[in-house]
């Protein structure tokens, strides 16, 4: 088992999908080990390998030990977020694992994964979610990010940006910007180290395990407090 782990994770990091394939046509277990490879090719942001496990049969439902979820560690990765690459996994997800995703996106600025997460129609915005116990609403209003919780705002944003150039000073992309892609540890101001370490250190954990609920203040009930 330790040698298909280390083989496994190898593939990963190098985002070798068509071994990837290989390894799974010849018996991997989709699930191996409490299902971690999906988690740690989410949060790599191998958008292939993860679409190629869930064609065979991986679970995305299933959690690290520390509770976090395949979508939340792709939201993480903020990688291909500008893309349709996700559309696969989104697909799978319930309206809870959507909020979750979606409030990983708000706290850590992943604008476009928010955007694509809403846009499925499916993320229910007003029950907490595991990350924060807060709702989404709560956590956007934290987060001054209240304005895109409206779907249809979504909607003519997009359309805007695909028929029109968009034109913006680089004074105002550098107070408001709209990441296209996100390296995970941009945007994190308001953020415990711990919650950074949460996503970092749980892709390859096995096994299922009641959700963890971990306390992230928003900037705005900060100052409130």
């Amino acid at each position: 088992m330790e040698s298909n782990a280390r083989k496994i994770k190898n593939l990963i990091y190098c985002n070798k999908e068509n071994e990837f394939r290989e390894l799974l046509r010849s018996g991997l277990d989709p699930n191996f080990d409490g299902g971690w490879p999906i988690r740690l090719a989410a949060r790599y942001g191998c958008t292939t390998i993860v679409e190629t496990l869930l064609q065979f049969g991986a679970d995305p439902h299933l959690l690290s030990a520390s509770g976090a979820s395949t979508l939340q560690l792709a939201v993480f990765s903020g990688e291909h977020w500008n893309t349709d690459k996700w559309t696969c996994l989104l697909s799978c997800c319930d309206s809870s694992q959507l909020a979750d995703g979606a409030a990983v996106a708000i706290i850590f600025n992943n604008i476009q994964a928010l955007k694509k997460i809403l846009c499925t129609g499916r993320c229910n915005t007003n029950i907490p979610t595991t990350l924060t116990g807060r709702t989404l609403e709560v956590l956007a209003k934290g987060y001054k990010l209240s304005h895109l919780m409206n779907l249809s705002t979504i909607q003519n944003y997009n359309e805007r940006a695909t028929t029109s150039p968009r034109r913006i000073s680089r004074q105002t992309e550098r107070v408001n910007p709209d990441r296209t892609t996100l390296s995970p540890y941009q945007g994190q101001r308001n953020l415990s180290p711990s919650v950074a370490r949460f996503f970092h250190q749980t892709a390859s954990q096995s096994c299922l395990s009641p959700s963890r609920v971990l306390l992230v203040s928003s900037p705005t009930s900060d100052a409130n407090s």
